[in-house]
């Protein structure tokens, strides 16, 4: 079976989308893969020439630092590249972009075959964000808007619990985990973007 079938299903049981979960986790997997082993791959460099790094993939990359040395080798290509009157690289045709969109459309096509084995899998604080919700059509997505409708109510609940433990007629209520990350998986889904760490 399919190595990204066991990681959808493992992404569909932690809080928060698991699109986003697994983008994050498909960008930094790409990163270190490129500085560690395609430097100095000329197609992998022309098509950095084109679209270098967009603002949250060249944030990854300053926080991950795979390779100082890889990351240092491409940058000396593509500053001499415009220094030499070459354009500027399009954060438009980032590469790590390119690719998690392609492997995105595997992801939906994977969801959507084998979505009787997939179902059950799916956490109590999972949903897809609203980003990720555009990539579904059909009946296939308004199945999947009812999916998400549903876990956005628990967490709903959780937040208006942890709202409501501020009060101070309930002072000293303990705030369980699932009320305390319930505003940032709130946030996650208008957001469209993993903000949590693990």
């Amino acid at each position: 079976m399919d190595q990204t079938f066991f990681k959808l299903q493992e992404a569909l049981t932690q809080p928060g989308c698991f699109l986003c979960r697994l983008e994050e986790d498909h960008g930094r997997r790409f990163l270190e893969g490129l500085f560690y082993e395609f430097v100095n791959d000329s197609t992998v460099r022309h098509k950095l020439l084109a679209g270098g790094f967009c603002p949250d993939h060249a944030r990854m990359l300053f926080t991950l630092r795979p390779s100082v040395l890889g990351i240092a080798i491409v940058l000396q290509n593509l500053l001499q590249h415009y220094l030499d009157g070459g354009k500027r690289p399009d954060p438009a045709h980032c590469l790590v972009c390119q690719n998690w969109r392609e492997h995105l459309q595997h992801l939906v096509h994977l969801l959507h075959t084998r979505w009787e084995s997939l179902r059950n899998s799916w956490g109590e604080e999972t949903f897809l964000c609203t980003r990720h919700l555009e990539e579904f059509s059909g009946a296939f997505r308004l199945e999947l808007e009812e999916v998400v409708h549903r876990k956005l109510s628990g967490i709903l609940g959780h937040l208006s619990h942890f709202v409501e433990k501020f009060d101070y007629h309930n002072t000293g209520l303990p705030i369980t985990p699932q009320e305390a990350r319930s505003w940032q998986e709130a946030l996650e889904f208008f957001a469209g973007r993993k903000l949590q760490r693990d």
